[in-house]
Protein backbone atom coordinates (compact mmCIF):
# COMPACT_ATOMS: atom_id res chain seq x y z
CA UNK A 1 0.00 0.00 0.00
CA UNK A 2 1.41 3.39 -1.00
CA UNK A 3 0.44 6.39 1.11
CA UNK A 4 0.98 9.86 -0.33
CA UNK A 5 -0.12 12.69 1.97
CA UNK A 6 -2.40 15.46 0.89
CA UNK A 7 -1.77 19.03 1.95
CA UNK A 8 -3.15 19.38 5.45
CA UNK A 9 -4.80 22.47 6.87
CA UNK A 10 -4.17 22.22 10.59
CA UNK A 11 -7.16 22.65 12.86
CA UNK A 12 -6.38 24.92 15.78
CA UNK A 13 -7.73 23.60 19.08
CA UNK A 14 -6.82 24.65 22.59
CA UNK A 15 -5.55 21.68 24.53
CA UNK A 16 -2.55 21.08 26.71
CA UNK A 17 -0.03 18.81 25.03
CA UNK A 18 -0.33 15.73 27.17
CA UNK A 19 -0.08 12.67 25.03
CA UNK A 20 -2.18 10.05 26.73
CA UNK A 21 -1.71 6.30 26.20
CA UNK A 22 -3.34 4.26 23.48
CA UNK A 23 -5.82 1.64 24.56
CA UNK A 24 -5.85 -0.94 21.81
CA UNK A 25 -8.98 -2.81 20.77
CA UNK A 26 -7.07 -5.25 18.59
CA UNK A 27 -5.86 -8.65 19.76
CA UNK A 28 -2.26 -8.53 20.94
CA UNK A 29 0.33 -9.79 18.51
CA UNK A 30 1.93 -13.00 19.69
CA UNK A 31 5.36 -12.40 21.25
CA UNK A 32 8.32 -14.59 20.42
CA UNK A 33 10.84 -15.30 23.18
CA UNK A 34 13.38 -16.54 20.63
CA UNK A 35 13.65 -13.45 18.46
CA UNK A 36 12.83 -9.86 19.44
CA UNK A 37 11.05 -7.55 17.03
CA UNK A 38 14.10 -5.23 16.83
CA UNK A 39 17.81 -6.03 16.98
CA UNK A 40 21.12 -4.14 16.94
CA UNK A 41 23.23 -4.34 13.80
CA UNK A 42 27.03 -4.27 13.49
CA UNK A 43 29.97 -5.32 15.64
CA UNK A 44 29.03 -2.99 18.51
CA UNK A 45 25.82 -4.89 19.10
CA UNK A 46 25.77 -4.62 22.89
CA UNK A 47 24.76 -0.94 23.07
CA UNK A 48 23.65 2.01 20.97
CA UNK A 49 23.76 5.63 22.15
CA UNK A 50 21.72 8.15 20.20
CA UNK A 51 20.60 11.75 20.83
CA UNK A 52 16.96 12.72 21.05
CA UNK A 53 14.86 15.88 21.10
CA UNK A 54 13.11 16.62 24.39
CA UNK A 55 9.90 18.55 23.71
CA UNK A 56 7.61 19.23 26.65
CA UNK A 57 9.04 16.19 28.50
CA UNK A 58 8.50 13.90 25.49
CA UNK A 59 11.36 11.94 23.87
CA UNK A 60 11.46 12.31 20.06
CA UNK A 61 13.73 10.28 17.73
CA UNK A 62 13.97 9.61 13.98
CA UNK A 63 13.08 6.35 12.24
CA UNK A 64 12.61 5.11 8.68
CA UNK A 65 9.79 2.80 7.62
CA UNK A 66 10.30 0.63 4.52
CA UNK A 67 13.12 2.89 3.31
CA UNK A 68 11.22 6.16 3.78
CA UNK A 69 12.78 9.51 4.52
CA UNK A 70 13.50 10.00 8.25
CA UNK A 71 10.31 10.52 10.25
CA UNK A 72 9.96 11.73 13.86
CA UNK A 73 8.42 9.53 16.54
CA UNK A 74 7.70 9.86 20.25
CA UNK A 75 9.20 7.03 22.32
CA UNK A 76 6.11 5.99 24.27
CA UNK A 77 6.20 3.27 26.91
CA UNK A 78 2.46 3.79 27.43
CA UNK A 79 1.56 2.72 23.88
CA UNK A 80 1.09 -0.93 23.07
CA UNK A 81 1.56 -0.32 19.34
CA UNK A 82 3.51 1.70 16.80
CA UNK A 83 1.34 4.44 15.32
CA UNK A 84 1.69 6.87 12.44
CA UNK A 85 -0.52 9.80 13.38
CA UNK A 86 0.15 11.93 10.28
CA UNK A 87 2.51 11.88 7.31
CA UNK A 88 3.20 15.64 6.93
CA UNK A 89 4.32 15.47 3.31
CA UNK A 90 6.20 12.19 3.72
CA UNK A 91 5.66 9.30 1.35
CA UNK A 92 5.82 5.73 2.64
CA UNK A 93 4.92 2.21 1.56
CA UNK A 94 3.09 -0.07 3.98
CA UNK A 95 2.62 -3.83 3.60
CA UNK A 96 -0.37 -6.07 4.24
CA UNK A 97 -2.97 -3.47 5.22
CA UNK A 98 -6.48 -3.83 6.60
CA UNK A 99 -8.91 -1.36 8.14
CA UNK A 100 -9.53 -1.57 11.90
CA UNK A 101 -11.33 0.42 14.61
CA UNK A 102 -9.45 1.89 17.57
CA UNK A 103 -10.55 3.38 20.87
CA UNK A 104 -8.70 5.11 23.66
CA UNK A 105 -8.81 7.91 26.19
CA UNK A 106 -11.07 10.81 25.28
CA UNK A 107 -14.67 11.89 25.06
CA UNK A 108 -15.34 10.81 21.48
CA UNK A 109 -16.00 7.57 19.65
CA UNK A 110 -13.79 5.00 17.98
CA UNK A 111 -11.91 5.95 14.85
CA UNK A 112 -10.66 4.12 11.80
CA UNK A 113 -7.05 3.24 11.07
CA UNK A 114 -5.04 1.06 8.72
CA UNK A 115 -3.26 -1.90 10.29
CA UNK A 116 -0.10 -2.93 8.43
CA UNK A 117 2.20 -5.89 9.18
CA UNK A 118 5.58 -7.08 7.94
CA UNK A 119 7.21 -3.64 7.76
CA UNK A 120 10.91 -2.80 7.91
CA UNK A 121 11.85 -0.18 10.49
CA UNK A 122 15.33 1.28 10.99
CA UNK A 123 16.49 3.54 13.84
CA UNK A 124 20.20 4.22 13.37
CA UNK A 125 21.71 0.72 13.96
CA UNK A 126 18.39 -0.73 15.16
CA UNK A 127 16.57 -2.77 12.53
CA UNK A 128 13.55 -5.00 12.06
CA UNK A 129 11.74 -6.56 9.12
CA UNK A 130 8.47 -7.60 10.79
CA UNK A 131 6.93 -4.60 12.54
CA UNK A 132 3.22 -3.90 12.87
CA UNK A 133 2.21 -0.28 12.28
CA UNK A 134 -1.13 1.49 12.66
CA UNK A 135 -1.75 4.60 10.61
CA UNK A 136 -4.62 6.84 11.67
CA UNK A 137 -7.01 8.01 8.98
CA UNK A 138 -7.58 11.21 10.96
CA UNK A 139 -4.84 13.23 12.68
CA UNK A 140 -6.57 13.36 16.07
CA UNK A 141 -3.39 14.10 18.05
CA UNK A 142 -2.19 17.05 15.90
CA UNK A 143 1.29 16.52 17.30
CA UNK A 144 2.99 19.03 15.01
CA UNK A 145 0.78 21.89 16.16
CA UNK A 146 1.34 21.18 19.83
CA UNK A 147 5.06 20.36 19.64
CA UNK A 148 6.24 22.99 17.16
CA UNK A 149 7.86 20.51 14.79
CA UNK A 150 6.75 17.72 12.48
CA UNK A 151 6.11 14.62 14.59
CA UNK A 152 4.75 11.68 12.64
CA UNK A 153 3.81 9.16 15.30
CA UNK A 154 4.61 6.93 18.26
CA UNK A 155 6.99 4.02 18.83
CA UNK A 156 5.61 1.80 21.57
CA UNK A 157 5.96 -1.67 23.05
CA UNK A 158 8.16 -3.33 20.40
CA UNK A 159 11.17 -1.11 21.16
CA UNK A 160 10.94 -1.58 24.94
CA UNK A 161 10.31 -5.32 24.60
CA UNK A 162 13.34 -5.86 22.34
CA UNK A 163 15.90 -3.99 24.46
CA UNK A 164 16.67 -2.47 27.80
CA UNK A 165 16.00 1.22 27.16
CA UNK A 166 17.75 3.99 29.10
CA UNK A 167 16.49 7.57 28.90
CA UNK A 168 18.98 10.21 30.06
CA UNK A 169 16.72 13.26 30.25
CA UNK A 170 19.50 15.69 31.18
CA UNK A 171 21.94 14.70 28.45
CA UNK A 172 19.11 14.01 25.96
CA UNK A 173 20.56 10.62 25.12
CA UNK A 174 18.74 7.37 24.49
CA UNK A 175 20.82 4.27 25.31
CA UNK A 176 19.71 0.96 23.85
CA UNK A 177 21.12 -2.26 25.36
CA UNK A 178 20.93 -5.84 24.24
CA UNK A 179 19.34 -7.21 27.45
CA UNK A 180 21.27 -10.50 27.26
CA UNK A 181 24.70 -9.07 26.45
CA UNK A 182 24.27 -6.32 29.05
CA UNK A 183 23.01 -8.69 31.73
CA UNK A 184 26.19 -8.38 33.82
CA UNK A 185 25.94 -4.58 33.75
CA UNK A 186 22.41 -4.65 35.10
CA UNK A 187 23.33 -7.15 37.83
CA UNK A 188 25.87 -4.64 39.15
CA UNK A 189 23.69 -1.53 38.94
CA UNK A 190 21.58 -2.13 42.09
CA UNK A 191 24.81 -2.43 44.11
CA UNK A 192 25.84 1.04 42.93
CA UNK A 193 24.94 3.57 45.63
CA UNK A 194 23.30 5.95 43.12
CA UNK A 195 21.09 3.44 41.28
CA UNK A 196 17.87 1.99 42.66
CA UNK A 197 15.48 -0.62 41.28
CA UNK A 198 11.70 -0.75 41.38
CA UNK A 199 9.76 -3.86 40.29
CA UNK A 200 7.43 -3.42 37.34
CA UNK A 201 4.90 -5.69 35.70
CA UNK A 202 4.38 -5.77 31.93
CA UNK A 203 0.75 -6.53 31.15
CA UNK A 204 -0.93 -6.28 27.76
CA UNK A 205 2.22 -4.69 26.32
CA UNK A 206 2.44 -1.90 28.92
CA UNK A 207 4.56 -1.42 32.10
CA UNK A 208 2.97 -0.84 35.50
CA UNK A 209 4.35 0.14 38.90
CA UNK A 210 2.90 0.54 42.39
CA UNK A 211 3.30 3.90 44.14
CA UNK A 212 2.08 5.24 47.50
CA UNK A 213 0.47 8.60 48.06
CA UNK A 214 -1.33 10.71 50.63
CA UNK A 215 -3.80 13.48 49.88
CA UNK A 216 -3.10 15.49 53.03
CA UNK A 217 -0.46 15.62 55.75
CA UNK A 218 -2.45 13.61 58.28
CA UNK A 219 -3.63 10.92 55.86
CA UNK A 220 -2.23 7.40 55.76
CA UNK A 221 -0.41 6.28 52.63
CA UNK A 222 -2.45 4.43 50.03
CA UNK A 223 -1.19 2.34 47.11
CA UNK A 224 -2.06 2.85 43.46
CA UNK A 225 -1.21 0.90 40.34
CA UNK A 226 0.03 3.33 37.68
CA UNK A 227 1.09 3.03 34.05
CA UNK A 228 4.68 4.13 33.34
CA UNK A 229 4.07 6.45 30.41
CA UNK A 230 6.94 8.27 28.68
CA UNK A 231 4.35 9.47 26.16
CA UNK A 232 2.61 11.69 28.74
CA UNK A 233 4.19 15.07 29.44
CA UNK A 234 2.60 15.67 32.87
CA UNK A 235 3.73 14.24 36.21
CA UNK A 236 0.85 12.11 37.41
CA UNK A 237 -2.70 11.23 36.43
CA UNK A 238 -5.11 9.68 38.93
CA UNK A 239 -8.42 8.10 37.84
CA UNK A 240 -10.61 8.88 40.84
CA UNK A 241 -13.48 6.51 39.86
CA UNK A 242 -11.06 3.55 40.21
CA UNK A 243 -10.25 3.95 43.91
CA UNK A 244 -12.00 5.27 46.99
CA UNK A 245 -8.59 6.51 48.20
CA UNK A 246 -8.35 9.05 45.38
CA UNK A 247 -10.00 12.27 46.53
CA UNK A 248 -10.02 15.54 44.62
CA UNK A 249 -8.05 18.25 46.46
CA UNK A 250 -9.90 21.27 47.83
CA UNK A 251 -8.23 23.57 45.31
CA UNK A 252 -8.53 22.42 41.70
CA UNK A 253 -8.69 23.92 38.22
CA UNK A 254 -11.12 22.66 35.61
CA UNK A 255 -9.37 22.49 32.26
CA UNK A 256 -8.58 20.50 29.16
CA UNK A 257 -5.84 18.05 30.12
CA UNK A 258 -4.89 16.79 26.68
CA UNK A 259 -5.88 14.68 23.71
CA UNK A 260 -6.44 10.95 23.70
CA UNK A 261 -7.11 8.61 20.84
CA UNK A 262 -10.84 9.25 21.20
CA UNK A 263 -10.71 13.02 21.52
CA UNK A 264 -10.36 15.69 24.19
CA UNK A 265 -9.52 14.71 27.77
CA UNK A 266 -11.08 17.09 30.28
CA UNK A 267 -10.78 17.14 34.04
CA UNK A 268 -9.18 18.80 37.05
CA UNK A 269 -5.67 19.79 38.09
CA UNK A 270 -4.72 19.74 41.76
CA UNK A 271 -1.90 19.11 44.22
CA UNK A 272 -1.63 16.25 46.69
CA UNK A 273 0.60 16.20 49.75
CA UNK A 274 3.11 13.47 48.91
CA UNK A 275 3.99 10.63 46.54
CA UNK A 276 6.40 7.74 47.20
CA UNK A 277 7.96 6.32 44.04
CA UNK A 278 10.11 3.43 45.22
CA UNK A 279 12.61 4.93 47.72
CA UNK A 280 11.93 8.48 46.47
CA UNK A 281 9.47 10.95 47.98
CA UNK A 282 8.00 14.01 46.28
CA UNK A 283 6.22 16.88 48.01
CA UNK A 284 3.11 18.51 46.57
CA UNK A 285 3.16 17.15 43.01
CA UNK A 286 0.61 18.41 40.51
CA UNK A 287 -1.85 15.66 39.56
CA UNK A 288 -4.29 15.48 36.64
CA UNK A 289 -7.72 14.02 37.43
CA UNK A 290 -9.41 13.15 34.10
CA UNK A 291 -13.18 13.03 34.29
CA UNK A 292 -14.96 9.69 34.07
CA UNK A 293 -16.21 10.34 30.53
CA UNK A 294 -12.64 10.78 29.26
CA UNK A 295 -11.30 7.58 30.85
CA UNK A 296 -14.37 5.37 30.68
CA UNK A 297 -12.77 2.98 28.18
CA UNK A 298 -9.71 2.47 30.40
CA UNK A 299 -11.78 0.62 32.95
CA UNK A 300 -12.46 -2.25 30.56
CA UNK A 301 -8.84 -2.86 29.55
CA UNK A 302 -6.83 -2.96 32.77
CA UNK A 303 -7.05 -2.28 36.49
CA UNK A 304 -4.74 0.70 36.67
CA UNK A 305 -5.51 3.78 38.74
CA UNK A 306 -3.69 6.29 36.53
CA UNK A 307 -0.24 6.98 35.10
CA UNK A 308 3.23 8.44 35.71
CA UNK A 309 4.43 10.82 32.99
CA UNK A 310 7.52 12.60 31.75
CA UNK A 311 7.54 15.49 34.23
CA UNK A 312 8.23 13.04 37.04
CA UNK A 313 10.45 10.65 35.07
CA UNK A 314 12.69 13.49 33.80
CA UNK A 315 14.04 13.83 37.35
CA UNK A 316 16.01 10.60 36.83
CA UNK A 317 18.09 8.57 34.49
CA UNK A 318 15.58 5.81 33.76
CA UNK A 319 16.19 2.30 32.46
CA UNK A 320 13.24 0.14 31.41
CA UNK A 321 14.19 -3.55 31.59
CA UNK A 322 11.11 -5.57 30.72
CA UNK A 323 13.11 -8.82 30.62
CA UNK A 324 13.99 -8.57 34.32
CA UNK A 325 10.75 -6.85 35.33
CA UNK A 326 12.66 -3.89 36.73
CA UNK A 327 12.87 -0.13 36.44
CA UNK A 328 16.30 1.35 37.27
CA UNK A 329 16.40 4.93 38.58
CA UNK A 330 19.22 7.37 39.31
CA UNK A 331 18.51 10.93 40.44
CA UNK A 332 19.70 13.77 38.21
CA UNK A 333 19.90 17.54 38.68
CA UNK A 334 16.21 17.91 37.83
CA UNK A 335 15.26 15.95 40.94
CA UNK A 336 14.48 18.90 43.21
CA UNK A 337 12.65 20.96 40.58
CA UNK A 338 9.29 22.32 41.67
CA UNK A 339 6.20 20.65 40.27
CA UNK A 340 4.65 23.29 38.07
CA UNK A 341 1.78 23.60 35.63
CA UNK A 342 0.63 26.15 33.10
CA UNK A 343 -0.17 28.88 35.61
CA UNK A 344 -0.92 31.47 32.90
CA UNK A 345 -3.84 29.50 31.44
CA UNK A 346 -2.51 30.01 27.88
CA UNK A 347 -2.28 27.09 25.49
CA UNK A 348 -0.28 27.68 22.33
CA UNK A 349 -0.19 25.89 18.99
CA UNK A 350 2.02 26.37 15.96
CA UNK A 351 -0.14 26.01 12.84
CA UNK A 352 3.03 25.95 10.72
CA UNK A 353 5.48 23.36 12.11
CA UNK A 354 9.14 24.42 12.39
CA UNK A 355 8.20 28.12 12.14
CA UNK A 356 8.14 30.47 15.19
CA UNK A 357 4.48 31.32 14.64
CA UNK A 358 2.54 30.94 17.87
CA UNK A 359 -1.21 31.24 18.19
CA UNK A 360 -3.20 31.29 21.43
CA UNK A 361 -5.53 28.38 20.88
CA UNK A 362 -7.14 28.08 24.31
CA UNK A 363 -7.49 30.22 27.44
CA UNK A 364 -8.50 28.65 30.72
CA UNK A 365 -11.51 30.24 32.36
CA UNK A 366 -10.61 32.78 35.07
CA UNK A 367 -6.88 32.36 34.36
CA UNK A 368 -4.46 35.31 34.77
CA UNK A 369 -4.04 35.58 30.98
CA UNK A 370 -7.77 35.65 30.30
CA UNK A 371 -8.39 38.23 33.02
CA UNK A 372 -5.65 40.41 31.50
CA UNK A 373 -7.53 40.56 28.19
CA UNK A 374 -5.85 37.99 25.96
CA UNK A 375 -8.14 36.23 23.48
CA UNK A 376 -8.11 32.94 21.62
CA UNK A 377 -6.75 33.52 18.14
CA UNK A 378 -4.21 36.16 19.24
CA UNK A 379 -0.82 35.77 17.53
CA UNK A 380 2.12 36.09 19.91
CA UNK A 381 4.65 38.72 18.81
CA UNK A 382 6.72 39.33 21.93
CA UNK A 383 7.05 37.85 25.45
CA UNK A 384 9.07 39.44 28.24
CA UNK A 385 11.00 41.58 25.77
CA UNK A 386 11.87 38.75 23.37
CA UNK A 387 10.44 38.50 19.89
CA UNK A 388 8.53 35.34 19.00
CA UNK A 389 11.24 34.53 16.44
CA UNK A 390 13.73 34.17 19.32
CA UNK A 391 11.56 31.73 21.29
CA UNK A 392 10.90 28.03 20.91
CA UNK A 393 7.69 26.36 22.00
CA UNK A 394 9.56 24.96 25.01
CA UNK A 395 10.67 28.51 25.92
CA UNK A 396 7.04 29.66 25.96
CA UNK A 397 5.93 26.68 28.03
CA UNK A 398 8.66 27.42 30.59
CA UNK A 399 7.54 31.06 30.87
CA UNK A 400 3.89 30.10 31.33
CA UNK A 401 4.79 27.57 34.04
CA UNK A 402 6.66 29.96 36.30
CA UNK A 403 5.69 30.08 39.92
CA UNK A 404 3.83 32.54 42.10
CA UNK A 405 4.64 36.23 41.65
CA UNK A 406 6.33 36.15 38.25
CA UNK A 407 5.14 38.76 35.78
CA UNK A 408 4.55 38.10 32.08
CA UNK A 409 4.59 40.95 29.54
CA UNK A 410 3.15 40.14 26.12
CA UNK A 411 2.50 41.78 22.79
CA UNK A 412 0.05 40.05 20.47
CA UNK A 413 -1.44 40.72 17.07
CA UNK A 414 -5.23 40.71 17.05
CA UNK A 415 -6.62 41.02 13.55
CA UNK A 416 -4.57 44.02 12.33
CA UNK A 417 -4.03 45.61 15.75
CA UNK A 418 -1.04 45.22 18.07
CA UNK A 419 -2.04 44.76 21.73
CA UNK A 420 0.36 44.92 24.70
CA UNK A 421 -0.55 43.75 28.20
CA UNK A 422 0.88 42.16 31.29
CA UNK A 423 -0.27 39.91 34.11
CA UNK A 424 1.07 38.30 37.27
CA UNK A 425 1.16 34.55 37.69
CA UNK A 426 -0.70 33.09 40.63
CA UNK A 427 -0.57 29.49 41.78
CA UNK A 428 -4.19 28.49 42.26
CA UNK A 429 -3.34 24.97 43.45
CA UNK A 430 -1.71 25.69 46.79
CA UNK A 431 -2.55 23.16 49.49
CA UNK A 432 -4.49 24.41 52.48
Amino acid sequence: MRLIPRNIRFAVMGVAMVLLPLLGVLPATAQSEEKPTFWLMGDRSERLVMPFELINNLVVIEARINGSEPMKFIVDSGAGRNIITSLYNKEIYLNNTETVLLAGLGEGERLEAFRSTGNQVQIERIASNDVEVLILKEDVFRLASFMGTEVHGILGFDLFDSFAVEIDYRAKLLKIYDPVKAEEKFEKLPRHRKWFTIPISVENEKPYVTISFKNNRNDDYSDLKLLLDTGASNSLSFYDPTSDEIVLPDNTISTLLGIGLSGNVSGELGRIKKVKFGPFEFEEPVVSFPDSLSVRRAFGFDDRNGSIGGDLLRRFKVIFNYHEGLLYLRKNKNYNDDFTYNVSGIEVTTPYPNLPYYEISYLRKNSPAKKAGLKEGDIIRKVNGKKAEELTLNDLLNIFQKREGDRVRMTVKRDTVSVSLRFDLKDELQLN
